[in-house]
């Protein structure tokens, strides 16, 4: 297959993140996952795995140990998702994503692979993210990657990345999200989260709430694993933007520790500086310069908003600001709605190119009461040529709510003439 062929094939895939409801054993199993790696012939033992979960901060805290990894002269695989632009990006190798041939020619393998391979139809097809799952690992074999690092999709417990025992587990912190997979508290969230604990783990954990803390320790003493607290990182120069970033790092640098400390990994205090100071994650507060000038941040649950809220309140306390929102269906728009307007007081609603969008009526009936102006749109074209039209010159123009709307966007913005 050349590349755009690949891409088709991998679309061909049940895509559960383009779905709102799903349940049983059909979807959410790791038999299909397994056998995928016997067929190719575990290719997840080939380097050495850390798995990060939670519920915020996974992709920037990957991102930070990926680049303090790379500055002591290790070869780093990262896997995470989603991507904003091209599927590419969820595969990255020494912190460039894979090349389109590289690419084609492993999906070109895997394609062969499961022609010959015999599943049950009572374990339900393979999906989209399972195959993405495995082409990362056969790409970090034959890239003879060293260290494989792997955000956990959603939840755990049956995330595909969970059929890695992985010796060291990151735990970012964990709030309510995706509730109607994974459960309506924090308990029970935590819970899907912390199955990733294999015996003997070491696990370094973020911040937690107190609810989210007392199933952690439980995981942690039933699998007789470790626990490391991520260090306080606030004192220290790092290059993404936002206080919340302080909290990733301080996730990535106590696990670089774990690596040195435990296992003998040799991490130069240089390396931890320079891989703190790294900056080039788009998506995440991140800036494009212009006229209007433009931020974009992927926050896309309640507490994510909050965090982005509190940082636009220090940094442009008094800036003229105007709000750009979409989300999917699944997320609670109505609190995070409420919270942005604690900020913003003209804001431009609009649907996502997804399956999961959220109707724009229903954001509208939402906004009502909360915001100055609200201007609903049908789409992100839309969205963008309304804000060509009365974003003036010196205006701050943030856009979130969804990973998939700042993707679309950030492609737009490349693309046209402004």
């Amino acid at each position: 297959m050349h590349y755009a062929e690949s891409l088709k094939y991998l679309n061909s895939f049940l895509n559960l993140e383009r779905i709102t409801h799903t349940s049983g054993t059909r979807v959410w199993n790791l038999v299909r996952m397994r056998l995928l790696l016997k067929c190719f012939r575990n290719p997840h033992k080939a380097f050495f795995p850390i798995l990060i979960a939670g519920t915020k901060g996974k992709g920037s805290t990957g991102f930070f140990l990926e680049s303090i990894l790379r500055e002591a002269h290790y070869r780093v695989g990262f896997y995470s998702s989603p991507h904003l632009e091209d599927p590419r990006e969820r595969i990255r190798l020494n912190g460039n994503n894979v090349s389109k041939s590289r690419w084609a020619k492993a999906l070109t393998t895997i394609r062969r692979g499961l022609c010959r391979l015999q599943l049950d139809p009572r374990w339900g097809d393979f999906t989209y993210f399972e195959i993405m799952t495995l082409l990362a690992m056969l790409l970090f074999k034959q890239a003879r990657m060293e260290i494989g690092i792997f955000e956990v999709g959603m939840g755990g417990r049956l995330d595909a990345t969970n059929v890695i025992d992985a010796k060291v587990v990151g735990l970012t912190p964990i709030h309510l999200d995706h509730e109607f997979f994974l459960g309506n508290t924090i308990t029970r969230i935590a819970r899907e989260k912390t199955a990733i604990i294999r015996r003997g783990a070491q696990v370094v954990v973020g911040p937690q709430t107190a609810e989210a803390m007392r199933v952690i320790r439980r995981a942690i003493r039933c699998q007789k694993a470790r626990l490391w607290p991520a260090l306080s990182l606030f004192n220290y120069r790092i290059g993404l933007s936002g206080d919340f970033q302080k909290v990733n790092a301080g996730v990535a640098f106590q696990i670089a520790r774990v690596l040195r400390d435990i296992y003998h990994y040799s991490i130069e205090a240089a390396a931890f500086r320079k891989g703190l100071e790294a900056d080039e994650w788009p998506g995440r507060f991140e800036f494009l310069k212009g006229h209007p000038e433009f931020l974009l941040d992927g926050a896309h649950n309640p507490i994510s908003i909050e965090a982005l809220v509190r940082n636009l309140m220090k940094i442009y306390p008094r800036r003229n600001c105007l709000l750009v929102f979409g989300v999917s269906r699944d997320k609670k728009s109505d609190r995070m709605l409420k919270t942005l307007s604690r900020y913003f007081k003209d804001c431009i609603l609009t649907t996502l190119p997804n399956p999961r969008s959220q109707e724009i009526g229903v954001l509208l009936s939402q906004a009502q009461g909360y915001f100055r102006r609200i201007i609903p749109t049908g789409s992100i074209p839309e969205a963008v040529g309304t804000v060509r039209k009365i974003a003036s010159s010196d205006c701050l123009v943030v856009v979130t709510g969804s990973f998939y709307l700042i993707g679309e966007v950030r492609k737009w913005l490349r693309t046209k003439s402004w």
